[in-house]
């Protein structure tokens, strides 16, 4: 062995988050949306995205294309 130590020996190939430690938890049903038709023809790309202000979700329907725009503050959304 050489004289080198541990931690310069060991060198970690994959990366490893300060936040592993960090779980979410499901919100509760008051502050939740619920029935909304999230489409399931997705195959490659994203059916959801976020900001700190609005979710848009892409939805079922015929003929492709159509997407739901709900705002974060406005909870409880059913169809």
């Amino acid at each position: 062995m050489d004289s080198k130590t541990v931690s310069e020996m060991c060198w970690r190939s994959s990366f490893c988050s300060k936040f592993r430690h960090v779980f979410g938890k499901s919100a509760s049903k008051e502050h939740s949306y619920d029935g909304v038709p999230i489409t399931h023809s997705v195959h490659d790309n994203h059916y959801c995205a976020a900001n700190p202000c609005f979710v848009a979700v892409v939805t079922e329907c015929s003929g492709g294309g159509s997407f739901v725009i709900l705002p974060i503050h406005h909870v409880c959304y059913s169809s």
